[in-house]
């Protein structure tokens, strides 16, 4: 198998444990924008799937009873906002910056590329590449690229039934740069050891270990919380300390306004929580029972997917880890603590990212 094939054997795998199931379901309208994507940097923006369509589009989320659509991306994995105007993703011809409305495209690097982020202000990325020891990290900068380090390959791998896919819980690739750009960090728990690194931005190693179980990180502010065989942790200006003792949460994600983390974390019956937590105070607001994969879509609306009870042909076993979707996707309202069923089916990205 070539390199390129084992890149995207790699993320279909990862893929196809995290997706999200399908099915009817009364969806909010959708308007089709009637002029190209404007340069404003206020509105709220999100890289979505719509129930019946697998393509990739780009939402304006200022009215978010009324999603617009400004663009369509097409069906690659994962794209990512680089700024308000402006996407990436990685396919076969390398990866690739682009207009919001998708051309022309700009090939950034033609290597096959894993993981990648990009610096808050777009002036710099990082990505995986396949190496002998497992990945490169690379740092690319006004044309100058440059390795960070390396670290184990996260490995490839995939679940046949759901009381086989324990897995799921603690699966997790991120490559980002903190916040303020600063920082980048490396955590991965796949198929394979875990990986930590954390590098200044300016390609000093300041943190690394290889510890099996950590994983799910997220950046909020100046402070890196991922999540080890204890619990949540915490790390701020070169020290670690416990934030969540005892919490297993599950692929958190930051708000764009900073100071909050919302997350999913399963029971003994293997059914989805969700929550949202203060990184002030660290109160913790449980949202919904049978609902996974949450994410902020602004600072007052999360989403989220339901999760259904199982049936004999789903070979959950007498104790599974997860549940199926039930093919149903909602919005939560955190301001009247309403929920509301969508039509948006996955969501790749937000724009603005968290501060």
């Amino acid at each position: 198998m070539s390199s390129r094939s084992r890149r995207w054997v790699w993320i279909v795998a990862a893929a196809a444990l995290l997706g999200v199931g399908c099915g009817p379901a009364p969806p909010f309208p959708v308007a089709i924008a009637s002029t190209p994507p404007s340069q404003s940097t206020s509105r709220p923006l999100a890289l979505v799937t719509l129930r019946g369509n697998d393509q990739v589009i780009v939402s304006d989320l200022t009215d978010i009873s009324y999603i617009k659509t400004l663009a369509s991306v097409g069906t690659s994995l994962a794209p990512v906002f680089v700024s308000a105007s402006e996407l990436s993703y990685a396919d076969e011809s390398g990866l690739v910056r682009a207009p919001l409305a998708g051309a022309p495209k700009t090939v950034v690097s033609g290597q096959v590329v894993g993981l990648f982020g990009w610096s808050p202000d777009g002036s710099s990325v990082v990505y995986t590449t396949e190496s002998a020891a497992g990945m490169d990290v690379h740092q690319l900068t006004a044309g100058v690229d440059r390795v960070l380090g390396s670290a184990p390959s996260g490995g490839v791998g995939g679940c046949e039934t759901i009381a086989g896919c324990a897995i799921a819980n603690s699966l997790d690739f991120r490559l980002v740069y903190s916040p303020d750009g600063t920082y980048v960090s490396l955590v991965v728990s796949g198929f394979a050891p875990s990986t930590f690194r954390l590098w200044s931005a300016d390609g000093k190693l300041v943190r690394s270990t290889d510890a099996q179980g950590t994983t799910m990180s997220v950046w909020s502010g100046g402070t890196l919380y991922f999540r080890d065989a204890g619990g949540v942790e915490m790390w701020r200006n070169g020290a670690v300390s416990n934030f969540l003792p005892g919490v297993a949460w599950i692929r958190p994600k930051a708000s764009p306004d900073g100071g909050k983390i919302v997350y999913a974390a399963r029971d003994s019956s293997g059914w989805a929580h969700s929550y949202v937590v203060d990184t002030t105070t660290r109160e913790i607001r449980e949202i919904k029972t049978a609902r996974a994969e949450p994410i902020f879509l602004t600072s007052r609306y999360i989403w989220y997917r339901g999760e259904r009870a199982c049936v004999e042909t789903d070979l959950c076993g007498p104790q599974p880890p997860t549940h199926p979707s039930s093919g149903t996707t909602y919005i939560y309202d955190l301001q009247n603590g309403t929920e509301t069923e969508t039509a948006i089916t996955s969501v790749s990205d937000v724009w603005p990212h968290a501060a």
